[in-house]
């Protein structure tokens, strides 16, 4: 799965970033709220809002609970230090997407018998690749089937290192808002990601 992190210091607007995306097929977006007012991401959202439905796509916030439970989006992504877990679930209700952020065996082990829908493991580029396969493999290990997203700095020529090492899928973020073409370079990544997946599924079939 291809997920799509707003970038709000590219050249093209969010608002363009998000429609290039979902048009090249994209299906799951996460509103970078930083630096952002509650009021610029309620402007922000009224005018994706109509594009992301019309596609049947995710549309999250980072960590700002109660502003996604005003504005009605799918749910949140929460980092390290931000709202729990716990509380996130409960103000938003059992059919939001609730994921987290995490760097380390022991921040993952804390989400064990909680209401959590994903794991982010973030900054891909300063954990390297041996650290997100140690905790693919932990996960593993302690049974979690919780899904595995590599995100903070990914590119295209990341993904497959990524999946053979466990992911579930990655977010990419400046690699897509910054490059020539967005579409086509979102159709690469989601191409790629779904051979994975296909792969995923043959085992299970198997």
């Amino acid at each position: 799965m291809l997920q799509y992190i707003t970038d709000n210091s590219a050249n093209r607007s969010v608002e363009d970033q998000i429609k290039d995306v979902l048009a090249a097929g994209c299906n799951w977006i996460t509103i970078d709220t930083d630096g952002l007012s509650d009021d610029d991401v309620k402007a922000l959202v009224e005018k994706v809002m109509p594009a992301c439905l019309e596609k049947q796509a995710f549309l999250i916030l980072k960590d700002r609970v109660q502003l996604a439970k005003e504005i009605n989006v799918g749910g949140v992504v929460l980092s390290q230090g931000s709202e729990f877990p716990s509380h996130a679930r409960m103000a938003l209700g059992a059919a939001a997407v609730v994921g987290v952020e995490v760097q380390t065996a022991d921040q993952i082990a804390a989400l064990q018998g909680l209401d959590v829908d994903y794991v982010v493991m973030t900054p891909y580029k300063t954990l390297g690749l041996d650290t997100i396969k140690s905790l693919c493999k932990y996960m593993e290990e302690k049974e979690m089937e919780l899904p595995r997203v590599a995100a903070g700095g990914v590119c295209y020529d990341d993904i497959a290192s990524l999946m053979d090492a466990g992911c579930n899928g990655v977010a990419m973020s400046e690699a897509l808002a910054n490059a020539s073409d967005i579409a086509d370079e979102t159709e690469k990544a989601i191409s790629l990601l779904k051979k994975y997946e296909e792969k995923e599924l043959s085992k299970i079939n198997d």
